[in-house]
C-alpha cells in the first residue's frame, strides 16, 4: 500500500475513517483479538514502528536521555519529541500509568524467571559453562 499523505484527504474524510478504526479497535473483546487484528492489519514494518513508540515511552518514563534513547532504538529527534509531547500531556496520565504497570509486571517476570532457573549456578547455564564445570570437576 502506498503510503498516504493526510492533508491530502479532507478533514471530513480522515475524521470518518481514523474514527471507524478507532471504533473497530475498542469493539475487539480480548487480547487474542486485538493480537489477531493487529497481524493481519499491519506489515511487519509499522508492527516495529508503533512498538519502537512504546519502547520510546518506556524509556522516558524510566528518565533516560533523549540521546540515550536515540542511540539505544535508532530512532530521530523527532519520534522521540512526539512520543514525549505524547505521554506527558496532562490528558494522557492513564497511558502513562498503565505503560509503568506493564514495566513493573514485565520486571517482576524477568526477576522471577532468573530466580526459579532451573541451573544451580551460572557455570549451568550455557552448554560451553557445562563442560568447564565437567572439565574442573565442580
Amino acid at each position: 500500500m502506498a503510503k498516504v499523505k493526510p492533508y491530502k484527504i479532507s478533514k471530513k474524510e480522515r475524521f470518518e475513517i481514523i474514527g471507524d478504526f478507532y471504533q473497530i479497535v475498542t469493539g475487539l473483546k480480548n487480547k487474542k483479538d486485538v493480537v489477531g487484528f493487529f497481524v493481519g492489519l499491519l506489515t511487519p514494518s509499522e508492527a516495529v514502528m508503533f512498538a519502537r513508540r512504546i519502547q520510546i515511552a518506556q524509556m522516558l518514563l524510566d528518565n533516560k536521555s533523549i540521546a540515550e534513547i536515540k542511540a539505544t532504538l535508532n530512532v530521530g529527534s523527532n519520534t522521540v519529541a512526539s512520543v514525549s509531547s505524547w505521554l506527558f500531556d496532562d490528558n494522557n496520565n492513564i497511558f502513562q500509568q498503565h505503560i509503568l504497570k506493564y514495566m513493573k509486571t514485565q520486571k517482576k517476570a524477568r526477576k522471577k524467571r532468573y530466580n526459579n532457573s532451573y541451573y544451580t549456578s551460572e557455570l549451568d547455564k550455557y552448554p560451553q559453562h557445562r563442560i568447564w564445570k565437567k572439565l574442573l570437576g565442580l
